[in-house]
């Protein structure tokens, strides 16, 4: 019985050591394919869908300073362009390469902590496939080789949620304070770069602090991270008060509000027909960003119909294909295509391209996003049932996704704005991958994390 004990302890102690092998091997091979990618990259990486304008962004701060009053600073939020100015000021010739290498390590980084903090809970076994997804990912993982802000907040998500599965795992900790600036701190950065972050950061730490049963603790995580978070913001806002006497944090929401509204568009970025009437309010002449956004609401409560379908597919433009005859949206740029075999076969030949663009590729495309779709809420509710901490990362995961959904079904239908979010939705998906093979094994999703957790 002795030598069975011990030869189960080096058993274990030798998986340890696997575990913690590929958790650190993972990203740093998904770094250095990167790194190798830069290598073979002009400039050593990509302009993301709005390069030119964040750059555009960038000359205007080296040209005026911080208060420069030039307009795409304060008709998009400033933030994204602020920190390139930063890279700036080392080599304005070597941007790109700047940019490529430090969001790849911020995103090699983040998906390392996020799995690690999995390491000693009941998904252990998953944590091969979830680190290969997060970090071999073509359109997630090549993003952060492009100038955009998709990348940087999708390793804000992951710092998020591993901090915070952190302090659940060590409740007691007096490094929670540290935790708690350090989740208000990304979300912070998240919000600086995207706004619209504020309100998944103010949800996320409501829910936070609701896992908590000490009220004490509930006030320190609603006051650290809603303190530190509305910073990014009150910046933004202070920065274009200075600059042209706006107290805002950009002037295009009601714009983008209005591509993806009207009685004849589809809900995209390409709009259709007429816009959404607005007129100024009198004494003004000239109509606000914030009057836009009230028509857009206005028309969409006196056209709950048209409203209702518009929603329907934006929804859906969300999950669409990068590409193919259902893809929707801004990535014309996206790494990925260009070395995507899907594109090469449409390229090809006219029969190539008449299986891409037709019955049979939007057959694939149509059970393509049912599927994404269909494992991302599998795994949430497979983890959700599990009760405990597995509950309680099925909602960190899950609320950020819901949220950025559903903030592009109330703006533009586009396929972009799931990047972002879309290293905790492809968690999710994977969970809810090994739930249907389990159920296929068990016939049961209740015991599918306690069965493959006694088998491994």
């Amino acid at each position: 019985m002795a030598s069975k004990s011990k030869i189960a302890r080096q058993r274990q102690v030798k998986q340890s050591k696997n575990v913690n092998f590929y958790i650190i091997a993972i990203p740093v091979l998904g770094f250095l394919i990167k790194l190798i990618t830069m290598i073979n990259t002009p400039n050593g990486g990509w302009l993301g869908a709005d390069g030119e304008n964040y750059f555009s962004g960038v000359d205007g701060l080296l040209a005026d300073g911080y208060l420069s009053d030039k307009s795409i600073l304060s008709y998009w939020p400033a933030g994204y362009p602020i920190l390139l100015w930063g890279l700036a000021k080392i080599s304005v010739t070597q941007i790109v390469w700047l940019i490529s290498i430090i969001q790849s390590i911020f995103y090699a980084y983040a998906s390392y902590y996020f799995v690690k903090q999995l390491r000693d809970t009941k998904l252990r076994p998953y944590l091969f496939l979830i680190g290969i997804i997060l970090a071999i990912n073509p359109t997630l993982s090549l993003s952060s080789m492009a100038v955009g802000y998709e990348s940087p907040i999708a390793a804000c998500m992951l710092m998020v949620v591993g901090l915070i599965i952190k302090s659940l795992q060590s409740p007691n900790d007096r490094r929670l304070v540290i935790r708690v600036l350090g989740v208000g701190g990304f979300s912070a950065l998240a919000t600086f770069m995207q706004p619209r972050w504020l309100l998944t950061s103010i949800v996320i730490a409501v829910v936070w602090a609701l896992m908590s049963k000490s009220r004490k603790v509930q006030a320190l995580i609603l006051v650290g991270v809603i303190g530190v978070m509305a910073i990014a913001p009150a910046i933004l806002i202070q920065r274009n008060v200075a600059s042209i006497d706006k107290a805002v944090i950009s002037t295009n929401l009601g714009v983008t509000m209005r591509i993806g509204a009207g009685p004849q568009t589809t809900g995209g970025y390409s709009h259709t027909g007429p816009d959404v009437p607005c007129d100024p309010v009198p004494p003004a002449t000239t109509v606000s960003d914030n009057d836009v956004v009230k028509c857009v609401i206005k028309w969409y409560a006196a056209n709950p119909v048209k409203a209702g379908k518009l929603f329907v597919k934006k929804g859906w433009y969300y999950w669409t294909p990068w590409s193919g005859p259902l893809g929707n949206g801004t990535m014309a740029r996206n790494p990925w295509l260009k070395v995507n075999p899907i594109m090469d076969i449409a390229r090809g030949s006219q029969s190539g391209n008449d299986l891409v663009y037709k019955s049979v590729g939007k057959g694939i495309s149509f059970f393509w996003v049912v599927g994404c779709i269909s494992l991302f809420f599998i795994g949430f509710f497979w983890l959700r049932s599990m009760k405990g901490i597995y509950a309680n990362i099925a909602w960190l995961t899950g609320i950020p996704v819901v949220i950025s959904w559903l903030i592009s079904m109330g703006t533009i239908g586009d396929h972009r704005f799931r990047i972002p979010t879309m290293s905790l939705s492809l968690f999710l998906q994977v969970m809810g991958y090994f739930a249907l093979r389990h159920k296929a094994k068990t016939r049961s999703f209740a015991v599918a994390l306690e069965s493959s957790a006694k088998a491994r």
